[in-house]
């Protein structure tokens, strides 16, 4: 470690400060109560454990007190996702053992625990356990390197004090974290909302009574109309009528007659390197469309899907895999296509693409297109139930100021969910920074009236002389 230290502060290696490290317990886990619970790594969620969901092992008597856990006890996986990640056992807890892939560090100091299970998350540690696994090619936490961890070492009362005030601040932290965390899914509803304003009319209530003389959109005379008792049938899986100041019609009477709404490119092939870049399923996000990752299909499969090449501004509906999601092509889409996983629909120059879009990623819309699934292993939507799916359609003109208010609103919880990520950076920063001051010294005075911390060293190296002599089964760190 770098750095100077306050005074009566000394480094002192982990294994100073350890009446044990030691490897845990092998032995299958059961449901079955034959013994003790047996502590996974899985069974430490979020920094906590639900001991009533942790399973039992079988172990002898003989065995059972060198691996059972006590109050103050620190777990460390030492392997799998979670490697390098402490725990402290703390008050009472069922009678328990611990799992091979975890290593117990136990203190003769109860006190020591409180403040090192904080050091165990600081910068301090983390940064000597990548040092550890430099040229291993990823983190790994064995007993000896634990054991050789430097630990900048307060008087027992700093500690004390150390401890308290970060259980107080990161405790602040948490609360904080928590109010943040669930904003995103505020925003999400809130989204929603807004796409069920539209599509009813209340987001243009006030609008359309000040705009009566507005054109009626003109539709496709070749498609069929909107049947009394297909709309019947929308309106029962609703459990609401569609909105009565908008006429109503099949989908398909809203789209180009020579295009109609079809499905894209049945077998893709291969991806090749220079090729026809091909919007499928995975692609279609909600309201948009990700044309960051699309597949290239051979110009040669694809010749033979003319009728689905895209010009821009046609509503992409996933009609397998992401059933539901919907967006508009972009026009920098323009001559590429679309697989047999999305429905292409070209709508009418009466019809804004973005407004039929909300409408499909609406609550009101997903609840028709969910009406529609077919299938078990392989869900999907027909293109028939897609083409005679109802829609209320606004006028041209309010079409257009209903999209212009959710793409405000929409920008404005947009730019609300990026001020969410940027304080989530800043309180992970925080989080760390306060670690960081706490193990320099910083986070609470100094009494020079504390017992130095050497003397709290050689205290502990005298107990454990004094200690009885375990007989030595298998030494931590011959790994």
């Amino acid at each position: 470690m770098s750095g100077e230290l306050p005074d009566n502060w000394i480094t002192a290696k982990l294994d100073e400060l350890a009446a044990d490290i030691n490897y845990g317990y092998t032995a299958s886990s059961t449901q079955e109560e034959v013994g003790p619970r047996l502590l996974r790594i899985t069974d430490i969620q979020e920094n906590k454990v639900s001991w009533e969901t942790v399973p039992y092992c079988e172990i002898g008597e003989a065995q059972k007190e060198k691996y059972l856990l006590k109050d103050r006890d620190l777990v460390f996986a030492r392997t799998g996702a979670t490697v390098g990640k402490s725990f402290l056992i703390k008050g009472e807890i069922p009678e328990s053992v611990f799992a091979s892939y975890l290593i117990r560090v136990r203190c003769l100091q109860k006190e020591i625990s409180d403040y090192l299970v904080h050091f165990f998350k600081s910068p301090a540690y983390w940064g000597q356990i990548t040092e550890f696994s430099a040229g291993i090619g990823q983190p790994n936490v064995n007993g000896s390197k634990l054991k050789e961890l430097s630990i900048p070492l307060p008087p027992l009362a700093e500690q004390t004090r150390i401890a308290a005030k970060l259980d107080e601040l990161l405790a602040q932290v948490d609360t904080l974290k928590a109010r943040i965390d669930g904003i995103p899914a505020l925003l999400k509803r809130f989204r929603q909302s807004v796409l069920a304003a539209a599509v009813s009319g209340r987001l243009t209530e006030e609008w359309r009574e000040k705009n009566t003389r507005c054109l009626d959109v003109v539709v496709s005379p070749k498609a069929n109309k909107l049947s009394m008792e297909e709309l019947a049938a929308a309106e029962e899986i609703l459990g609401e009528p569609l909105p009565a100041f908008w006429k109503k019609y099949a989908l398909e009477q809203l789209v180009e007659p020579g295009r109609g709404v079809p499905y894209g490119i049945v077998q893709t092939g291969a991806a090749v390197e220079k090729g026809i870049p091909t919007v499928r399923c995975g692609d279609v996000k909600n309201l948009f469309i990700d044309t960051s990752n699309l597949k290239t299909v051979s110009a040669e499969v694809e010749q033979e899907y003319k009728r689905t090449r895209l010009k821009g501004g046609e509503v992409l509906l996933a009609i397998r895999g992401s059933v539901g999601n919907v967006g508009v092509a972009p026009e920098s889409l323009r001559d590429c296509n679309i697989s047999r996983e999305v429905a292409m629909i070209p709508t009418l120059p009466a019809v804004v693409p973005f407004y039929l879009a909300c409408i499909l990623q609406s609550p009101l819309g997903q609840r028709l297109l969910v009406g529609k699934v077919r299938g078990v292993a392989q869900k999907g939507i027909n293109l028939a139930d897609v083409r005679r799916l109802p829609v209320a359609l606004p006028t041209f003109e309010e079409q257009t100021e209903i999209v212009r208010r959710v793409e405000q609103l929409f920008a404005f919880a947009d730019q609300l969910e990026a001020k969410v990520n940027e304080a989530k950076t800043r309180i992970d920063r925080l989080t760390q920074s306060i670690l960081a001051k706490a193990f320099r010294g910083e986070l609470v005075p100094q009494n020079p009236d504390d017992e130095a911390a050497s003397v709290l060293l050689e205290r502990i190296q005298a107990q454990r002389a004094a200690a009885p002599k375990a007989k030595r089964k298998r030494r931590v760190g011959a790994d």
